[in-house]
């Protein structure tokens, strides 16, 4: 049987790939669970530092899979455990202490499009779009992407995206900011790996506590982001006084640093 997720290690990061290339990895309720689950797995290994999510074929991912939730009739009736993942899952992905980086290789719809919005980067490729698909089955937005979506494009164009359910190409993904990098279909894969490289030799935990001050110093006032980048740097020197050291060390001897995150 076809593994619906796979994961490829390469050094300290991770490569997360939606294995379902037949339904442009459109999300069983099974698979949801396995990726909540791989996340999670990612999120506490000391060995991975930076995690890259792709899929498999040509779409990264299209959503919840309809035909499992399409009932006699045509009546639509997405499960409860569906909207959990979507409601709970999708925006915890995005507190996760590792970065993330998503590589876009083709549609990302509804779900989809959360998934990739929880992702610290984005890159995509030249096949990458993005479609907030919900209004075409009646729905308002769901899998976090209400949440999200403003934030990497704005308020106008994220309701424009919302209201009209259109699919945003490639081109306009990189000049919106729903993508900070755009690359030919065949180089994808192995730019966000080698970003995710980058990343993966930076201080572990200096880099998660970037992640953390950035995301809640959001709509805060400048007084409370500096309380929070200070709080961070208190952290980071008492957690990773090695790493501190390290640093300095390799900048005084003028050579590459070598973080381990203690």
């Amino acid at each position: 049987m076809q593994e619906d997720i796979l994961i490829a290690h390469h050094g300290y990061v991770a490569l997360v790939t939606l294995n379902r290339p037949k339904r442009l990895n459109a999300l069983t309720l099974p698979m949801m669970a396995r990726f909540t689950s791989l996340m999670e797995e990612l999120n506490d290994d000391p060995n991975t530092r930076a995690i890259v999510i792709t899929g498999a074929g040509r779409g990264f991912c299209s959503g919840l899979d309809l035909k499992e939730n399409v009932v006699s009739k045509g009546t639509w009736r997405p499960p409860f455990r569906a909207m959990n993942f979507g409601d709970h899952e999708i925006a915890r992905i995005r507190n996760y202490a590792k970065p993330l980086i998503g590589a876009i290789n083709g549609i990302a719809v509804g779900g989809g499009l959360g998934i990739a919005l929880a992702c610290d980067i984005r890159i995509g490729s030249r096949s990458a779009s993005f479609c907030a698909a919900f209004a075409k089955h009646a729905m308002p937005p769901q899998d976090a992407v209400a949440a999200f979506l403003p934030d990497a494009v704005g308020l106008s164009k994220s309701l424009e995206m919302i209201f009209t359910a259109k699919t945003v190409g490639s081109e306009e993904a990189l000049a919106c900011g729903l993508i900070s990098e755009l690359t030919s279909d065949e180089d994808l894969q192995r730019r966000a790996l080698e970003l995710a490289a980058v990343i993966a030799e930076g201080p572990p935990l200096a880099l998660s506590l970037a992640k953390h001050v950035v995301y809640r110093g959001r709509g805060r006032s400048i007084d409370d982001q500096i309380a929070l980048q200070t709080l961070g740097s208190l952290i980071n020197k008492a957690y990773a006084p090695n790493d501190l050291n390290e640093a300095a060390a390799a900048f005084g001897e003028k050579r590459k640093p070598r973080f381990e995150g203690s």
